[in-house]
């Protein structure tokens, strides 16, 4: 499928671009979530974020889901997988914690509202997986909350 193709369909699905539910700075999280953003970043950046470089701009994008939101995370990654990582958490559970659901790598992250499910598709866009010879082959993948755990349910090359 073409670039294009996989635009129009997107939008004829109801697609809604990440960008439209406000990326914002890790700053502006309330307390817990701040907290758990910011351990997403560790590995690489250490724990201390007075430390890291500006330039590196994280953000936090809350995403409905079930009456309620989850947390998803972009940081920046120098990997082949993609030039961001995106952890996702899971709505708040009874206990006020959030889960850990997934985390994927790409280029970018596009949201897609589904008539009749309570949560929505995710496309994460210019990822990168290696193929069975270890080469890294560009796969942009449309994924479904199912069973507890994201699957995929579109191919686009």
């Amino acid at each position: 499928m073409t670039r294009w193709a996989l635009a129009i369909l997107l939008l004829a699905a109801g697609a809604a671009s990440a960008g439209e539910l406000v990326w914002q700075s890790l700053g502006s999280l309330g307390g817990g979530d701040r907290v758990l953003a910011e351990q997403t970043l560790f590995e690489m950046w250490g724990d201390n974020p007075e430390f890291w470089p500006d330039w590196i701009d994280p953000a936090a994008l809350y995403v409905p889901a079930g009456g309620n939101r989850l947390l998803i995370v972009r940081r920046p990654l120098h990997a082949p997988c993609g030039q961001y990582g995106f952890a996702l958490f899971s709505p708040l559970t009874p206990d006020r914690r959030r889960d850990k659901i997934g985390d994927f790598c790409g280029g970018d992250l596009s949201v897609i509202a589904v008539p009749g499910l309570d949560w929505p598709d995710l496309l994460v866009l210019e990822g990168r997986l290696p193929d069975s010879d270890g080469l890294w082959r560009r796969l942009d993948q449309r994924l479904r909350w199912r069973d507890g755990k994201w699957v995929r349910i579109l191919k686009a090359e």
